[in-house]
């Protein structure tokens, strides 16, 4: 029974799917709240994952998806730890003690977006639109069909260039390294159509676990240091 959910979920439209990993990929750039982006994360891998199944075998494809979603509770523990289930401006808030009863309510969307959200948007929306263009135009030759090809090139181009913008754009190193593994994941669709070998996704995976912990470390660095040095 779970083999006939399996492919059931992989029979899914292609262009479904690949508007999902567009969206999701979006939004790690424009949230800012940890639970939030740890979820999109790890709805980017299983996405990717859901891809890859139309030119990989279902089996290779799910242990791609399962590599990344196993990252995911690594981040989120040390989120968790460094209190960070919440944007940095509330935290300063709270370490400064309850806000005046005159001071002007908070807003649910401000906790989700944080600050600079219209320029995230502009930005995240700019790079789709370009990556798509490009994509259309010069489709990687991935495979004979065409429609195929552009769709895996358009994947690959959008989930690259939004992990790299969410890199330029973010400071914190956890975010930074959200961007990171987004960067990679994107190169990963593309080889792992290319190279579909179990031994090429072992290797890829294995990267983003010590990647992940890496991640984790330099995070936990990052929030022990003072708050007075911190950018």
């Amino acid at each position: 029974m779970n083999v006939d959910i399996v492919k059931t979920i992989a029979a899914l439209p292609g262009t479904a799917v690949l508007v999902a990993l567009l969206i999701a990929a979006g939004l790690l750039v424009v949230l800012t709240n940890w639970r939030l982006l740890i979820f999109a994360l790890g709805a980017q891998y299983v996405l990717i994952g859901l891809m890859l199944t139309r030119v990989v075998p279902i089996e290779l494809a799910a242990v791609k998806a399962l590599v990344g979603v196993m990252i995911c509770p690594v981040l989120y523990i040390t989120a968790r730890r460094m209190h960070w289930g919440q944007t940095e401006e509330e935290s300063d808030t709270e370490e400064e003690g309850p806000a005046p009863r005159v001071v002007r309510p908070k807003r649910r969307w401000w906790w989700i977006m944080g600050a600079g959200l219209p320029v995230r948007v502009i930005v995240t929306a700019l790079a789709l639109a370009m990556s798509i263009s490009l994509a259309s135009r010069n489709p990687l030759p991935i495979t004979a069909d065409q429609v195929l090809s552009r769709d895996f090139t358009v994947g690959t181009f959008s989930v690259m260039l939004l992990g790299l913008i969410n890199e330029v754009l973010a400071e914190n190193p956890l975010k930074v390294g959200l961007g990171l593994l987004s960067f990679l994941a994107g190169f990963e669709l593309f080889f792992t159509a290319v190279e579909p070998t179990l031994t090429i996704v072992g290797l890829l995976g294995l990267t983003n676990l010590i990647l992940a912990l890496a991640i984790s470390y330099l995070t936990a660095a990052w929030a022990s240091r003072p708050s007075e040095v911190k950018p």
